[in-house]
């Protein structure tokens, strides 16, 4: 990507310019939610396994994280 004031954000012509971005975008949200599922969430699931909220964002950023998962390794 490319950036200037007049025309804003731009993408390369280049395919395969697009796909390694939205890879690496990928792999840096998986990095983030990982570390939010293993700091945050499932000690607190692991201290209170009662608690419907913590169960459901468990369930909800797992799907997530699987999905980044897949699409950081895709080949295209």
């Amino acid at each position: 990507m490319t950036y200037s004031r007049v025309d804003g954000l731009q993408l390369s012509d280049q395919p395969e310019v697009w796909i390694a971005y939205g890879r690496a975008v990928f792999k840096a949200e998986l990095h983030r939610i990982t570390n939010f599922i293993a700091g945050i969430v499932a000690p607190h699931a692991k201290r209170a396994p009662e608690d419907e909220w913590a169960r459901l964002v468990l369930d909800q950023l797992g799907g997530v994280k699987a999905t980044l998962e897949v699409l950081t390794r895709m080949e295209r």
